[in-house]
């Protein structure tokens, strides 16, 4: 049975479950890459860089070169902090909303995602610039999924964003729990590299 997914320019788009044509693995770090590189050696993988701007720049780079379509996909994955009492840092979830917390409020947009991708736990996010913005109802941070999502509306295709919570908002990089985080990412990016 088809879903509706995006929409381009008011246009609807019904896209059927199975007809999934690529997956592109897009990562803000070679950081964060490395031990997916490991477990799926076969599969796209992309550095963005870090932040909103080298986001949207990448993918309109993959889709200059690829055309992308509505059936396929963009997972962006890396690592994200977690607002105190929120998600456990280790865990792996999928971000299913995103806003701009930087902008004035006035201009902010929450981009909110209309198909679930994951079994993993469901979150809210904060795409910001610097760490330590104000959690306004957000589950995590990190720095690049409103690009993700802004593009997807744009162009048209699938997005996911996976994140593995590598740290607590405002603590010190060296209590942050990276390589843990970025092998769970690795493990559950697999499963659904999987099921393609």
């Amino acid at each position: 049975m088809p879903i509706l997914h995006n929409t381009y320019q008011g246009v609807a788009k019904w896209v059927p479950l199975n007809t999934i044509n690529m997956n592109i693995y897009l990562f803000p770090t070679e950081l964060e890459a490395k031990c997916f590189r490991a477990l799926c050696p076969n599969a796209e993988v992309v550095i963005s860089g870090v932040g909103m701007v080298a986001t949207a720049a990448a993918i309109a780079s993959i889709d200059r070169r690829k055309h992308l379509l509505a059936n396929d996909v963009i997972v962006l994955a890396g690592i994200a902090g977690t607002y105190a009492g929120g998600v456990a840092v280790g865990d792996v979830v999928e971000v299913t909303s995103e806003v701009c917390t930087d902008l004035p409020e006035r201009f902010r947009q929450t981009y909110h995602q209309k198909v679930y991708h994951t079994s993993l736990r469901r979150v809210c996010s904060n795409t910001v610039h610097a760490c330590g913005c104000e959690p306004l109802n957000a589950d995590i941070e990190n720095m690049e999924g409103a690009a993700l999502f802004a593009m997807s509306e744009v162009i048209g295709f699938r997005a996911v964003e996976i994140r593995a919570i590598s740290n607590i908002v405002g603590d010190s990089f060296d209590k942050w729990a990276v390589d843990e985080a970025v092998m769970a990412l690795a493990v559950e990016l697999k499963k659904f590299d999987d099921e393609k």
